[in-house]
């Protein structure tokens, strides 16, 4: 990938990465958003398998890199599709070459080098200091993106000190805590008939062939063995696999992705397979296929959760059935009581082709999501 350079007349310069710019980008990283290293960088960037050159914008004061624009890719499916995607990510400007439009001309260069390239998508989930720039830019917001927490500590996950909190917060956060989430009498043994593995080694023939067998037409990050080999890589996190057998043959499986460093500690149900769809119930069904999926979900978040002791545990809304993550009291981001103490993710999308500039794409229902489509997890 080349494209020439932008030299603007206030002296910077916008345009790609290239092979010596990682010490300064690094740099950077550490000054701007903390942590970052070459294993990292080069697991998140480099050493992908869908892209042979690092998707990464930067701009240059002189020789410094003072601010970037990072894409990681992904390969997205949409109604028996793929195509490659980037998700825009560890977005940075140097603290004293802020408010000079920077953000615009790395988001405005990255799209016009994009624009006619295998790539046909930007997908992300900006934050607070972000989404403004990204409707700006084109990027339509698709939906608030609801994850689902379990809490066994209310003031660890609300991040500030026990005295600090709102008396009324302090009350419904100590309800939550001794009313759904310290209930070890729903965590329960496993059906005779069902068998719950660990793997410390992503099983990832296991997992890519799950993913086969229930593919979503809805927009989704592909689990193939390409996928799964990398993405579960990330040096700055650990990943445990887990399966569920019925009659000698895995019918269910989850990778579970942990934060070493965090504080509160922190647990993410980052991946279940197969995938649900739009199509799926999201409760107790009547339907036999339905009830084996549902004992099979209930016997494998019952054992995750016990292997884990950590102040927080969490879920993509989409990855169970909502009666196997109440039952265990996960809770949703989007209402009271944790949407008085957290921010919910907005997912936004740019098509870069016409061709995926669908309704599909500007709705929730048009997606299938999961935690490690999140460039963080």
């Amino acid at each position: 990938m080349t494209r020439a350079a932008r030299h603007d007349s206030d002296g910077y310069t916008v345009r790609l990465f290239e092979p010596g710019d990682r010490d300064d980008y690094l740099a950077l990283h550490r000054e701007v958003l903390d942590g970052g290293s070459e294993a990292w960088f080069d697991w998140k960037y480099v050493d992908d398998p869908y892209t042979d050159h690092v998707a990464v914008v930067v701009a240059t004061d002189g020789n410094r890199i003072v601010g970037t624009k990072s894409g990681m890719p992904f390969e997205v499916g949409w109604n028996g599709r793929r195509f490659l995607a980037l998700q825009p990510a560890d977005t940075m400007v140097h603290p004293d070459h802020r408010r000079r439009g920077l953000f615009s001309r790395m988001t405005e260069y990255m799209k016009s080098t994009y624009a006619d390239a295998p790539q046909a998508l930007f997908f992300n989930y900006p934050n607070h200091a972000t989404l403004r720039g990204s409707r700006k830019h084109g990027w339509r917001e698709v939906g608030r993106v609801t994850t689902r927490y379990r809490i066994a500590d209310p003031v660890a996950f609300a991040g500030v000190d026990a005295g600090r909190l709102d008396g009324a917060l302090s009350r419904a956060g100590r309800a939550v805590t001794d009313g759904l989430l310290r209930l070890p009498g729903l965590i329960s043994r496993e059906p005779e008939d069902l068998t719950v593995r660990r793997h410390h080694d992503i099983p990832v023939d296991t997992l890519s062939e799950l993913y086969r067998r229930s593919i979503p037409d809805e927009f989704h990050v592909v689990r193939d063995e390409a996928y799964l080999g990398w993405r579960y890589g990330n040096p700055q996190w650990e990943y445990t696999a887990f399966t569920v057998d019925r009659g000698g043959r895995t019918v269910l499986g989850a990778v579970v992705g942990d934060d070493e460093a965090a504080d509160p500690a922190v647990a993410s149900v980052v991946d279940v397979l197969p995938l649900r769809t739009s199509g799926d119930d999201r409760g107790d069904t009547d339907g036999a296929s339905d009830r084996a999926r549902l004992a099979a979900e209930r016997a494998l978040l019952d054992r995750i959760v016990a292997a884990y002791d950590v102040d927080v545990f969490a879920a993509a809304e989409d990855s169970f059935a909502r009666s196997t993550l109440l039952r265990l009291g996960f809770l949703p981001d989007t209402a009271p009581p944790l949407s008085w103490v957290s921010s919910p993710s907005t997912l936004v999308a740019y098509p870069l082709d016409d061709a995926l500039d669908t309704p599909d794409l500007s709705t929730l229902d048009g997606w299938t999501l999961g935690l490690s489509d999140r460039d963080t997890r």
